[in-house]
């Protein structure tokens, strides 16, 4: 097997195997790999919910550990691993920001009488509708193929540029544009039908 740097481009063939030893052998090695796959990209992707680098740390941190418990869950697919392995570990980090934010939440206690003067930078209302839609299109992402999840995930979730996502998938910026809306698209239709 090749070796492993941070923030690699993730290669179908490497993922597989990485997730099969990590499996069926428990291989310390193989969870480095995905590590090394992914903490920088779970980091990227907790710290631009959070705005804050220290807790998104903590939370990369708890989610690998995680990963090790319920690696023996995740079902390898006959293709499109990259996409589908990389949605369920962002699915992952989603819920444990949730839970930590949530503890947070109740270990802060205020007198009902203060809670007007206490500044929000975003009104709880917002926050709840964005943790609702995001979970929603999270669970409609299995349904896109394996291009339009990976443009989904490079733009919105790992947030690459057209350009960037261009040159990773190896097409023109005018097919990551055409591929973006059909996804978003796709997308839409699966949501609205919900």
């Amino acid at each position: 097997m090749d070796r492993i740097h941070r923030d690699d481009q993730i290669n179908e063939a490497t993922l597989v195997g990485l997730i099969r030893r990590a499996q069926q052998l428990g291989d310390p090695a193989a969870f480095d790999g995905l590590y090394l796959l992914y903490a920088d990209r779970v980091f990227r992707f907790l710290v631009t919910r959070l705005s804050d680098s220290d807790s998104a740390e903590e939370i990369t941190a708890q989610v690998f550990l995680r990963l090790i418990e319920k690696i023996g869950q995740y079902q390898l697919a006959p293709r499109d691993n990259a996409a589908i392995f990389t949605a369920w570990l962002y699915r992952m980090a989603h819920n444990k920001m949730i839970d930590v934010l949530r503890r947070q939440r109740q270990g802060r206690h205020v007198s009902i009488q203060y809670a007007e003067a206490i500044p929000h930078s975003q009104p709880m209302a917002d926050i709840v509708e964005e943790r609702v839609a995001f979970e929603q299109v999270m669970d409609k992402l299995h349904l896109l193929n394996e291009q339009q999840r990976q443009v989904i995930l490079l733009r919105f979730i790992e947030g690459y540029s057209i350009a960037e996502t261009a040159l990773m998938m190896d097409k023109s910026e005018g097919a990551i544009k055409a591929l973006q809306h059909r996804s978003l698209e796709s997308l839409r239709r699966y949501l609205v039908e919900e």
